[in-house]
């Protein structure tokens, strides 16, 4: 009882990050179809059946059924519905990741003991798991199996590379084979993100939440007492308004005369 470990609490802020990190990949993800995917309206339904042979030959050689003939892959989306796409998934999805990263860790950091602090990050990690588990149970069978079907999609330009030629594929290999290229290829650069975000985000709560006296100790903001006890709603989407507080706070760091 009564253990405290800076490292382990930081250790516990980089578990929670790894979790965050997964939605954040997924953010950037979506930002990518959107930015690579044509600017127009494309067809992401298709009906394709083998030309090699007859419908019916191709189900009994395949055993597969008419839903197995039906394609459904990412295709162009057209400009109006990118915005809204933007205006509507992605903004609000990085807001809420910032949100849940800073309260996250603040949450994690405000934690008094070390034990309590190794629980919470495992709720924190199941909390962010909330969005699957209420696409499991709620949305209808159909969306699951569409999810299923959807073709894998690749942002990067394919067909243009397999029209690069030979020698000039070889030469860039080499030249990456060479070098800072070589090193930063094999650098690990998610877990270098996510030890980067946990450093971050520590930080910023130090720099919120705490002072630093003359001999370099780091203490705690005098802390007063709101003078509503409801949340205000509007504080939940724009954080930086503040909460209205006493002006006479119920706890400062006492100064060397008064401990004298």
């Amino acid at each position: 009882y009564g253990l405290e470990s800076y490292w382990v609490r930081f250790v516990c802020v980089f578990v929670f990050m790894l979790s965050v990190l997964h939605d954040l990949r997924g953010t950037y993800d979506m930002i990518n179809i959107l930015w690579y995917v044509p600017t127009k309206a494309e067809a992401w339904l298709s009906y394709e059946v083998p030309s090699w042979a007859s419908k019916a030959k191709v189900k009994e050689i395949l055993d597969v059924g008419e839903l197995d003939f039906v394609k459904i892959r990412i295709a162009g989306i057209p400009r109006s519905a990118k915005i809204r796409n933007i205006l509507l998934i992605i903004v609000p999805r990085l807001f809420i990741w910032v949100n849940t990263a800073k309260f996250g860790v603040m949450f994690l950091m405000e934690t008094s003991g070390i034990e309590d602090t190794i629980v919470n990050v495992t709720a924190l990690t199941y909390i962010l798991d909330l969005d699957d588990l209420v696409f499991a149970t709620f949305f209808h069978g159909s969306l699951h199996h569409i999810m299923d079907k959807l073709e894998p999609w690749e942002w990067k330009n394919v067909n243009a590379q397999e029209h690069v030629a030979v020698e000039e594929a070889f030469q860039a290999v080499v030249d990456d084979s060479k070098g800072p290229a070589l090193l930063f290829r094999l650098l690990p650069w998610r877990p270098v993100l996510v030890l980067m975000l946990s450093v971050f985000f520590v930080w910023d709560y130090y720099a919120t939440h705490c002072e630093v006296s003359p001999t370099g100790a780091i203490y705690s903001k005098a802390l007063s007492l709101p003078k509503q006890q409801l949340f205000p709603v509007l504080n939940l989407f724009i954080p930086w308004l503040g909460q209205e507080t006493e002006e006479e706070p119920f706890w400062s760091m006492p100064s060397e005369h008064e401990e004298q």
